[in-house]
C-alpha cells in the first residue's frame, strides 16, 4: 500500500462499482459503522448481501487509491442508491470516506457520480437525503438540493423501516415521522449533471434493467445479432425490416421502446412542428417518428429511403454532446443509413427551407 500521505486527489479512482468489487464490502460496512460511533449519531444498517446487489445492479459508487506494486487498490470510499415509491423518489445513501484519505475532496466526487448516476437512471425521480452532517448539507444545496419537511419525502413504508437501525429512531417515532435529529432535503428533477456516467456503464444498466428480446419468431435474428452477425444480404439491408424491433438492439430494446413512446407523447416545439410535414406519407414516403435503430432513438426516419431527421435543442451544442452526436452519427452511416440534422431553431423559423432539404435528401 501506498502511503496515503503522498496520494493525491488525482490519484483516485471513482467508479460505477460493479461484482469485483464485492471483496470491499466488508471493509466498507465496518468504516461507515465506526464512523457513526465517532460521530454519535445513528445510522440505517445493511448487511453485505445488500451492498453486493447494490453493486451487482449498478446502484453503488466506490473510491479506490493506489496500492504498492503487486497489491489491490485500497477502498477510499463508497456510497450507493436506493429507489422508493415505485422509483419516484430516490437517495443516495451510506456514504462514507476512509479516514486515510479525507481532506482529498473524495466525498465531493462521489456524490456527484451518485447523483448524476441517479439522474440517468430515474431523470424523473426527485431525489431527497435525510441526514445529519454538515459537510453532506453543503454538498446537497451545491447539486441544487433544498430543506424540506418530512412530508416531502417518500411514504414508503422500506425507507422509514431502514431508520429501524438508527439510535434516533425513538425521536422519530415520538415525532409520528414528523421530523428528526436529520435534516430533511429534497432534489426537484433539472437538467444538470455535475459528472459524466461512461456510455459502457450506460450500456450496462440498460441491460440490467430492459434484458428484452422480442419473441415473435425471431429468437435466431436475436442470437445473431449478439453475436455481431446480420441476417440480410448486407449489413445495411439487415437493419431495415418489419416489424419495428427488427431495427433495435435486442437486448436494450424494452427500454428504448418505452422512451420513444415516452417522446412520441411528449414531442418538443420543433418536433410537433417537422411531423406536420412528414406525418401520413406527405412528402410521399412514409416517415416514422422516434424510431429505435440499433442502441439509438432517431427523431424521424425514413427506412424505405434510409434516411433518417435529427432535430436538435440547444443541448447539442454542448461539446459532450457534440461528440456523443458524432459517434451516434458515424454508427448511423456504418448501417447505410444517411443523417440530416437541423436545429430547433431552423425547423420553427424556416421550416419550408428545412423540408426543401430533406426532400433533397430523400
Amino acid at each position: 500500500m501506498e502511503e496515503s500521505s503522498k496520494i493525491k486527489a488525482e490519484d483516485i479512482q471513482i467508479l460505477v462499482a460493479d461484482e469485483s468489487h464485492e471483496r470491499y464490502v466488508d471493509t466498507i460496512l465496518k468504516t461507515i459503522e465506526e464512523a457513526a460511533k465517532v460521530r454519535g449519531t445513528g445510522i440505517a444498517k445493511r448487511t453485505h448481501e445488500y451492498v453486493a446487489t447494490k453493486m451487482r445492479e449498478a446502484k453503488a459508487v466506490i473510491a479506490l487509491a493506489p496500492a504498492g506494486e503487486g497489491q489491490e487498490p485500497e477502498f477510499a470510499g463508497f456510497s450507493y442508491i436506493e429507489t422508493w415509491g415505485n422509483k419516484q423518489y430516490v437517495t443516495t445513501s451510506g456514504l462514507i470516506v476512509n479516514p486515510q484519505y479525507r481532506g482529498l475532496g473524495i466525498a465531493k466526487k462521489i456524490k456527484d457520480m451518485t447523483f448524476s448516476l441517479a439522474r440517468i437512471r430515474w431523470p424523473h425521480a426527485k431525489i431527497f437525503s435525510l441526514t445529519s452532517g454538515a459537510a453532506v448539507m453543503k454538498m446537497n444545496t451545491q447539486l441544487g438540493y433544498q430543506p424540506v419537511t418530512f412530508d416531502d419525502l417518500t411514504d414508503d413504508e422500506a425507507f422509514w423501516k431502514g431508520c429501524e437501525g438508527c439510535v434516533n429512531v425513538e425521536v422519530l417515532r415520538e415525532r409520528n415521522r414528523k421530523f428528526c435529529i436529520c435534516t430533511a432535503m429534497l432534489f426537484d428533477p433539472e437538467e444538470h449533471l455535475p459528472a459524466k456516467i461512461p456510455q459502457e456503464v450506460i450500456n450496462r444498466i440498460n441491460k440490467l434493467e430492459a434484458p428484452y428480446c422480442p419473441p415473435e419468431g425471431d429468437e435466431q435474428r436475436c442470437s445473431n445479432q449478439a453475436k455481431g452477425k446480420v441476417t440480410g444480404p448486407n449489413n445495411s439491408d439487415a437493419v431495415f425490416r418489419k416489424p419495428l424491433y427488427q431495427t433495435a438492439d435486442c437486448s436494450i430494446y424494452g427500454k428504448l421502446k418505452e422512451l420513444a413512446t415516452e417522446n412520441r407523447k411528449n414531442p418538443t416545439q420543433a418536433e410537433t412542428v417537422l411531423w406536420e410535414y412528414l406525418k401520413e406519407k406527405r412528402l410521399g414516403v412514409p416517415f416514422r417518428r422516434q424510431q429505435v435503430i440499433g442502441q439509438f432513438i432517431a427523431d424521424f426516419a425514413c427506412l424505405q429511403r434510409k434516411l433518417v431527421v435529427e432535430v436538435d435543442g440547444g443541448y447539442h451544442q454542448l461539446p459532450e454532446q457534440q461528440v456523443s452526436d458524432k459517434e451516434r452519427t458515424s454508427w448511423l452511416q456504418a448501417q447505410g443509413l444517411r443523417v440530416v440534422r437541423f436545429t430547433n431553431d431552423e425547423v420553427i423559423g424556416n421550416i419550408e427551407s428545412v423540408i426543401n432539404s430533406i426532400k433533397e435528401s430523400l
